[in-house]
């Protein structure tokens, strides 16, 4: 039995089918009292496939949330809406200072078992062990920024266009 073998062996132990390492990255504006701020974050998460059929997105960075789905993409998409949820709960009664401190905490949060199944997870894609049509990003760099954005007035702020980046597996 070779070392994805066994990967998958303990997976399946765990109640676990599949596990998929995501790299995503989004950009949102933020509003505080008194000031909006610009949020981009190049995180991770970890996908598993239960045994019971059902997807759950575990938030790696940045941690502590999760999204669950009948797919990989609905997993994703409910761990982004938390996530997000999270950075406006943040905001507010902070000042931008304090936003911006607790937005990169948020982001380093993790946890040991996430770290595990993301790095079991790259060793699968690299190994070409992962059914998948997402790109495939080779060591990906995780990273969050947070700016604060001109306030014209209270009524029409500066903010940037929502965007989102593919999601992709990281090897």
């Amino acid at each position: 039995m070779d070392k994805t073998e066994r990967m998958i062996a303990k997976w399946r132990e765990e109640g676990i089918e599949a596990v998929y390492p995501l790299v995503f990255g989004f950009q949102t504006s933020v509003r505080g009292e008194g000031w909006v701020a610009g949020v981009d974050l190049y995180g991770a998460t970890v996908v598993t496939k239960e045994a019971d059929g059902e997807y759950i997105a575990h938030g790696l960075k940045p941690g502590g949330v999760a999204g669950v789905g009948s797919t990989v993409t609905e997993a994703y998409l409910a761990y982004k809406e938390e996530v997000q949820t999270v950075l406006y709960d943040m905001a507010e009664d902070a000042s931008f200072d304090a936003f911006r401190e607790g937005v990169l905490e948020f982001f380093e949060s993790t946890d040991a078992w996430g770290e595990e199944k993301f790095a079991e997870g790259q060793l699968m894609v690299a190994a070409g062990k992962v059914d998948s049509s997402l790109p495939v990003e080779p060591k990906p760099e995780l990273r969050a920024s947070v700016v604060e954005l001109e306030l014209r007035s209270k009524n029409n702020p500066v903010l940037p266009a929502g965007e989102s980046r593919s999601v992709r597996l990281a090897a």
